[in-house]
């Protein structure tokens, strides 16, 4: 029986970018726990730190995740206490999302991790290198064309 060709394993896209991400989780995961905060829920509260008073559907586009995952994402930031829903003024039907004071207490804090953190990838590239990652990636990020 012949051996098919197949790219070798460390040649798979969804591999490398699965280790890389693993590898950047990493980074963050011991002070995310002192906050007693999940990868996605940091990225989460980031983005309402970034700008309050967006509705759960701004947030899911700003942080890439589908609704319910978003949905899940507030819920558990309520319940700790990081975030509050409150009505929107135009229309009572619609939450609009914002940090409590106790969020507000923590965003300097929070806010110098995800920069610190960043930097130390970021300082691996030079300015062209990182403006080509992010053509590169956002390359990755376009439908597939039907073949």
């Amino acid at each position: 029986m012949e051996k098919e060709d197949t790219l070798p394993f460390n040649d798979c896209i969804c591999f490398q970018l699965g280790k890389t991400v693993r590898q950047i989780t990493k980074a963050y995961r011991k002070e995310l726990n002192s906050y007693n905060l999940t990868h996605g829920q940091f990225f989460m509260i980031i983005a309402v730190m970034d700008e309050e008073g967006l509705l759960p559907s701004e947030l899911a586009d700003k942080t890439a995740q589908d609704r319910a995952t978003t949905t899940g994402l507030l819920d558990r930031l309520e319940k700790d206490g990081w975030i509050e829903r409150k009505p929107d003024s135009k229309d009572r039907r619609s939450l609009r999302v914002y940090l409590t004071s106790y969020g507000r207490h923590h965003k300097e804090s929070i806010l110098k991790l995800f920069e610190e953190t960043n930097h130390k990838f970021l300082n691996r590239f030079t300015q062209d290198e990182w403006v080509q990652m992010q053509n590169l990636l956002n390359r990755l990020e376009q439908p597939m064309a039907n073949t």
